[in-house]
């Protein structure tokens, strides 16, 4: 593969003659082989340039499948960088472009770009060192910008910018054209076989082998530690081939809806209008920008987030903690998910309300919320709320394990009326000695975890959850 000076100069001339293709050349569900016969823009064919090719194989890898939003990310960077129109990756035009926001939506209340901008960097450094070992070129996104970057994989050069390569007798002033930041390298020089250290290694690998063999003796005469079962939840949520999103509540969106009492739909909240458009008379400007623009969330979200994190299921690459402003429909389809908060504070539970049973209704401020029981059992009530006028008064929250958007992964929610009721909800989750019979009761016969629901009852002191128990539990056939 060769992305050299003369590609630079085509690029250019393409690019001025007004050949350019429309970011986003893959929709959703594209396969491997939409990504090799991408459909042709109105004014001519997509270069066929191995640059481009490499893009492609990236988008198209096993990486990068389960994240549309990612792959479309990454073509289109790829795609600007390739026809010479670098001064338009800008993070205002992918968050249009890409994340399908407004053309005057502010960068600096909706983060959305950076946030994935880091993930798309992890991706890559993962396909790199994994499928695409044996490519010849990489590409990376350096940080502080989204211009991407084509270099050799292995050198112990410094890559030439193409300015440069014309001093060193690489091409002629005719073939450079613009100044593109594509790298040339010259041939690496050979070096001479170090024998000393050949030796020195092999008598080092000698000795740890010896080691590992004495080592494993030693377990097989001694007592051995049994090893760890997998966990019939977190071993569902957290896998290898898709990620984990773990998601703290908007504290920060409960409080403009108590000052303005105005709910926010789901619609609003994820295209960033009801943020926008809020508006509330006798509130000091710069409190309600800070409300508009800055992540709040609670301690007990952070505390339940932090101990998710630190389950020994976790797959490490694969999980991701996001803000629910930043979270997208496409990371409820193709990942799993772990969403904290009440609906109030987390609107993306809206998108699951009719696959519960235990439902939450809410008005038009946060202490208005109550779970609604949909099917009533014998000795079960058909509203559970919070119990006010006394120290410790009761609350709720749910635990439920559902599908994902598109079936083919998993949700689960820790959602209470207020953040005692997550707490207490969290607090049971993670006690192994009361979850274990319910898990069991939720597995099918093929031994895998059907969907579930638990009805959860605690005090709270202040802020703080008293015991909690189960007070209903629900689960279905339908994995």
């Amino acid at each position: 593969m060769k992305c050299d000076a003369g590609l630079a100069v085509r690029l250019y001339l393409v690019s001025a003659a007004g050949i350019f293709v429309k970011g986003g050349l893959i929709g959703m569900g594209a396969t491997s082989s939409a990504l090799e016969s991408s459909p042709a823009p109105e004014t001519g064919p997509v270069l066929r340039d191995e640059c481009w090719e490499l893009a492609q194989r990236v988008a198209s890898s096993d990486i990068f499948a389960k994240s549309e939003l990612l792959r479309k990310f990454l073509l289109h960077v790829c795609e600007l960088y390739l026809h010479g129109r670098t001064d338009e990756i800008k993070e205002q035009e992918i968050g249009v472009h890409v994340f399908d926001r407004p053309h005057n939506y502010n960068p600096g209340d909706d983060n959305i770009v950076r946030n994935y901008a880091v993930q798309l960097r992890k991706r890559l450094h993962l396909y790199f060192e994994r499928e695409g070992w044996r490519e010849d070129y990489r590409i990376d996104i350096p940080k502080g910008a989204y211009v991407p970057v084509f270099q050799p994989r292995k050198t112990d050069n410094k890559p030439l910018p193409v300015a440069a390569a014309f001093d060193r007798g690489i091409g002629t002033a005719r073939e450079l054209g613009r100044d593109l930041p594509i790298t040339i390298v010259p041939p690496p020089t050979r070096r001479e076989p170090d024998w000393k250290m050949f030796f020195l290694g092999t008598v080092i690998g000698t000795c740890l082998l010896a080691g590992i063999l004495l080592w494993g003796r030693g377990l097989q005469t001694g007592t051995s530690r049994p090893l760890r079962s997998p966990h019939p939840l977190w071993s569902t949520m957290f896998v290898s081939d898709r990620d984990t999103f773990i998601v703290p509540a908007d504290s920060g969106l409960g409080i403009l809806q108590n000052l303005t009492e105005e709910s926010a739909t789901l619609d609003d909240y994820a295209s960033g209008k009801y943020l926008s458009k809020v508006n509330m008379r006798g509130v000091d400007a710069g409190n309600l920008e800070d409300l508009r623009s800055q992540r709040y969330t609670s301690m007990a979200d952070l505390v339940i987030a932090t101990r998710l994190s630190h389950l020994p299921d976790v797959v490490p690459g694969h999980l991701i903690i996001r803000y629910a402003r930043d979270l997208r429909i496409d990371d409820l389809k193709t990942g799993n998910a772990i969403l904290l908060g009440a609906i109030h504070t987390d609107p993306w539970v809206g998108l699951l309300q009719e696959k519960l049973n235990f439902q939450f209704v809410c008005g038009k401020r946060v202490d208005d919320c109550f779970i609604h029981n949909a099917g009533p059992l014998p000795g079960e009530l058909s509203e559970y709320k919070v119990v006010h006028g006394n120290s410790s008064r009761e609350t709720y929250a749910i635990i439920a394990l559902l599908p994902n958007l598109d079936g083919t992964g998993r949700i689960l929610l820790i959602e209470g009326l207020n953040m005692a009721g997550t707490e207490a909800a969290a607090n049971m989750l993670l006690d192994d000695s009361i979850m274990r019979p319910v898990l069991e009761q939720a597995k099918s016969p093929a031994g895998t975890l059907k969907p579930f629901e638990l009805l959860i009852e605690t005090g709270s002191l202040g802020a703080q959850a008293l015991p909690a128990r189960i007070v209903a539990f629900r689960n279905r056939d339908n994995p």
